[in-house]
């Protein structure tokens, strides 16, 4: 697993640490799910 930093806007990142308690994950775990879903539904050819 590699390490990256990501800059959100202040709403965005308060939204998704609500979401994550909601979920019952950390923030972390939330976004490697949202960009999981997000590389699923743009995949390309085969091409990762």
């Amino acid at each position: 697993m590699k390490r990256t930093m990501v800059f959100l806007e202040d709403d965005a990142h308060t939204a998704l640490k609500h979401l994550a308690v909601d979920e019952g994950v950390s923030l972390a775990e939330l976004i490697r799910r949202a960009v999981d879903e997000f590389l699923k539904k743009h995949k390309k050819g085969g091409r990762r």
